[in-house]
Parts: structure tokens; sequence; C-alpha cells
């Protein structure tokens, strides 16, 4: 889970639940207690209704958005205790609100801390500004090597130019999503899903800088970042943080000292969606959302675990549902939950359960 952010942005106390214009909202709500609490219900009702079909394994992670790998390190030390025929992970979410998706694809990602070093101490900008190398600026150019003049993401080295094949998603709907500001491009090339599911992406989380409330005219001697990229089904994501590495030192002006720390890693995952769990699924949730056919949507965010559980149980079938839809704003202030999503797809999933016992 992630902490509450600018707390004073919160129209409610992150972590009290409450309910408004038919949502409800704490931090966590949609990613992920929603989705410990959605497998629970399914449960409850199978019990409530003749009992539960099949044998059941539930497992609740609090260190996946760390990037530590706890629970990854855990099932390879005891993989009896997770070996499971099907896998259902509650850390996704529908395309859209009503819109049943099971999500097929993650990205990976590799997360570096980079620092750029220039000189022994600050100096003053008036007396040394000008020839002196300023890390902060060295710093500033090798982070804006990483973009191209569009937004791309470049990494030498890396392929950039994906396609999905799948759902697609409306760039002016995306816009609203995103809640881009009026007059605001967005990034990159191509159709926005290749962009968000199927193409490298590089964030910069954050810059240990001299705040602007306190600064001094000074030349800055250290600065450093802590950088993201997303990486696409099909790329290694270790061959990927080597490339960023590369990138990163070969970028850097100035000669400038540099040093690229690794911080976390996780490989990026691609569903088998012709296997009878998916079958089972796609017929739950056309019940569960009367009308409504299952969809098949990519995630651009990681989840590492699956990579661990598909490699230490290659048979096993793993499916990505959850409640982290658009409306969530899962990370964000005023994150929330649909109780109608959750409600949906509880039944789906004791609907699932029933049908894949059935098979």
């Amino acid at each position: 889970m992630q902490p509450p952010l600018d707390e004073a942005g919160w129209a409610t106390p992150p972590f009290e639940l409450t309910e408004r214009d038919g949502r409800w909202y704490g931090r966590g709500t949609a990613d992920c207690k929603g989705g410990v609490i959605m497998h629970l219900l399914a449960l409850r009702a199978l019990k409530a209704n003749g009992g539960v079909p099949v044998h059941v394994k539930v497992i609740a992670e609090g260190s996946e958005e760390q990037g530590t790998g706890g629970l990854e390190r855990y099932a390879e030390e005891h993989p009896e205790l997770l070996e499971a025929d099907t896998i259902v992970i509650g850390d996704a979410g529908n395309f859209r609100v009503g819109l049943p998706t099971v999500t097929s694809t993650l990205r990976g990602m590799t997360l570096v801390r980079v620092q750029v070093d220039t000189l022994e101490g600050n100096l003053h900008s008036g007396q040394f500004g000008g020839a002196a190398p300023d890390a902060l600026a060295a710093l500033i150019r090798v982070l804006d090597s990483l973009r191209a003049e569009d937004g791309s993401t470049t990494v030498d080295g890396l392929t950039a130019d994906g396609r999905w094949e799948g759902l697609e998603y409306d760039e002016e709907q995306f816009r609203r999503d995103a809640k881009v500001l009026d007059g605001v491009e967005l990034i990159g090339s191509g159709a926005v899903a290749d962009r968000i599911w199927a193409r490298p992406a590089v964030t910069v989380l954050g810059i240990d800088c001299p705040p602007v409330v306190g600064a001094t005219p000074s030349v800055q001697a250290s600065a450093r970042a802590l950088v993201s990229l997303r990486v696409p089904p099909g790329v290694d994501a270790a061959e990927a943080t080597k490339l960023l590495q590369a990138h990163l030192e070969s970028r850097t002006p100035w000669g400038a000292r540099v040093h690229v720390e690794q911080i976390g890693q996780g490989q990026a995952f691609r569903a088998d969606t012709t296997s009878p769990a998916y079958r089972a699924m796609a017929d739950a949730m056309a019940v569960a959302y009367p009308g409504q056919e299952m969809q098949y949507a990519g995630q651009g965010g990681s989840i590492p675990l699956c990579n661990t559980l598909a490699a230490l149980y290659p048979r096993a079938e793993i499916l990505l549902i959850g409640l982290s839809e658009p409306e969530a704003q899962i990370h964000a202030v005023n994150e929330s939950v649909s109780p109608e999503e959750l409600e949906r797809l509880s039944v789906a999933e004791a609907l699932f359960l029933r049908n894949y016992a059935a098979n």
C-alpha cells in the first residue's frame, strides 16, 4: 500500500473509509485492500451456497509496492506452500467501470538511483558559476536524454516500437482518465495502448536537490535521482537495467562522476488466455455483468510475483482481475473503489471457482 502523500489534498481522512457520491474513499480501497475483500466475499458467498468446491489458499502480500521481493523469495524458499493449479491475483482492474476485464500482460520494471558528483563541495555561484561544473545541471541533462522530443522513452539499445493487439484505448478517454490539463499534449507516438502496455516508459520518481525555499546562490556539488523504467513483455528486465545504467553513464556530461545503483527489479508478464481457467472466468463474468463480454487488456504496472509464480509453477494458470479501474485513482490522493464493482467481481470470482471445479 502507498502512503497517503498530501493528506491536505484528501477530501476525507485517507485512513477512514468514507462513502461519497456512490464510491468508498480511502487509501488502499482499490489497491489493494479491496482485492483482499473481493476474495473473502467470493468465499463467503460459496460457503453460504453449498460450500467452496475447490481447495483455496489465500495469500496477502504487503511488500509488492516497495519492489523488495519479500514474497517472491519466500515462495522460492517454500514452493510447496503456494503451489496451485490456478492463481487469481486481485491486483488489477476493469478497463472501465461495468466492463469486465482480465489483465493479460504486465510491464516489468527496474528501479535505479543515479548520483552525479562534480565538486568537493558547493561553490558561490557568483564567484565560480560559469566555469565550475554544476552537478544538478549535469543530472538534469542526463535525465532529459531519456526522452525524445515527443516524450517517447529513449534508452540506448532498448526497443521502443511494440504494438498492442487487443482492446484499444481512445485518446480522448485516456486524457479524461489521466486528468490531463487542457492544452497539454500526450507524450509519445502510436496508439495509447501501444504506449502504456507494449512499450517501455521511463519516469523520474524523485530528485534530491535543494528546495526552492531556503535555496542559496550556489553551484551544486552533488545531485541524485530515482528513476523507474517500465519494460513490456518480451523484454528482459535485467537486460533493460544494464541498458539503462549504460545510457545514464554514457550520457552524463562534462566528465562528471556518475554512480548508478539498482534498487528494485521485476520481470514483465504475459498470460496464456487460451487456458480453461480463462474460459471459466469469461463464463462467470458474463453472469456477473449481464450483457457484457469479458475483455483482455494490458497493464502498465508491474507485479513481480506473477513471474515468480509462473516460473515456480509452469503448469498453473494465472488470472489478474481487481478493482483498480481508472476512477479509482490508485497511488493518488482521494483513492476510491466502486462498491458495485466489488460486488460484481466478488460474484464473478465465486462463479469462476464453481465453473472451474466443474471442468
